[in-house]
């Protein structure tokens, strides 16, 4: 007989008790609620010592995940400690220098929806962006196995003794050459990336759009930032075009002549947004559009949606 799986509650009790049978004695644990983008709470555990102020968060309900799809308790605790242990290994008994001298060259920014995101938004600097908001982040690090970054709030850029609008400033200089722009047709993009966006699976191949992110695809939403990206996506295309929020992750880009009107789009993106997209990775049910002889962008909204249109310059 199959054995049922257990609920979230008694997994995140069983797989600390798994923990505690293969960490270290001299080794803590806590698990804490984290609010993270899109105002989704996620159970955080942290594994650390007292005398090292820095350790890596694993996220209860990813692995919660992995366990309903089969994956043995056991394993997923191991996996926890090895990969504590690697990040300990690399950098974790280095403190990390968070003065603002060395922060201010890695100071990036990102785009998050600013209605899901209210809650955050109070306690963190940040730029209004049509229906989105401009939040920065200081970058730890980047590699193959993904970002570490930290969430710049009020009282960290109290204590820099800075201002929005000077981390913006860093960021614009900053973000584009640690995250170069990538700007190329869906079908080329898929072939490097295999998890490409489900968004045109039914668009005729004449009919697919081109995906606008950044160089490892995360947060990669946030080139639309980027100086004269628009303008120079604008002159590739040699038309004027839609830009549809696939997700924090990506843009998609359609050209206007291949006819599509914005009821359309407006419903291909609602789909997505619920069928496609993880709750933490929304971006926006609304879609944009770039005129190439304005150099400006207009947001059309949902129907329903209390934003209203604008238009600002690129």
């Amino acid at each position: 007989m199959k054995e049922s799986k257990i609920n979230y509650e008694e997994f995140v009790s069983r797989i600390r008790c798994q923990l505690y049978e293969i960490i270290p004695e001299d080794l803590n644990m806590e698990v804490n609620p984290v609010l993270k983008n899109n105002s989704v709470h996620l159970d955080s555990l942290v594994l650390f010592r007292d005398s090292c102020g820095c350790s890596p968060s694993f996220y209860l309900q990813d692995y919660y995940a992995q366990y309903l799809r089969g994956v043995e308790i056991d394993a997923l605790a191991e996996d926890i400690y090895e990969r504590w242990q690697s990040f300990m290994d690399s950098s974790g008994d280095v403190l990390p220098d968070l003065s603002f001298e060395h922060c201010r060259k890695y100071v990036v920014y990102r785009l998050v929806n600013a209605a899901k995101n209210k809650e955050i938004l109070k306690d963190i600097p940040h730029i209004p962006f049509f229906d989105l908001a401009i939040v920065f982040y200081y970058l730890i690090n980047s590699d193959i196995n993904g970002i570490q970054s930290l969430r710049i709030n009020n009282h960290i850029m109290k204590n820099w003794n800075t201002n929005t609008q000077e981390l913006f400033e860093l960021a614009q200089e900053n973000t584009p050459p640690l995250f170069p722009e990538i700007f190329r047709s869906m079908t080329d993009y898929a072939r490097q990336f295999a998890d490409s966006l489900c968004c045109s699976a039914d668009l005729p191949q004449e009919r697919s759009p081109y995906i606008l992110t950044n160089s490892n695809g995360i947060n990669g939403a946030s080139v639309w930032l980027y100086p004269g990206i628009l303008e120079r996506v604008g002159e590739e295309l040699g038309e004027n075009f839609y830009i549809l929020p696939s997700s924090t992750h990506e843009l998609l880009i359609l050209r206007e002549q291949l006819g599509f009107t914005s009821p359309e789009l407006l419903k291909m993106v609602f789909h997505v947004n619920r069928e496609c997209v993880d709750a933490e990775e929304f971006l926006s049910d609304n879609i944009y559009y770039y005129h190439i002889g304005k150099k400006a962008i207009k947001m059309i909204p949902a129907v329903g949606s209390t934003q209203k249109g604008t238009l600002q310059n690129d």
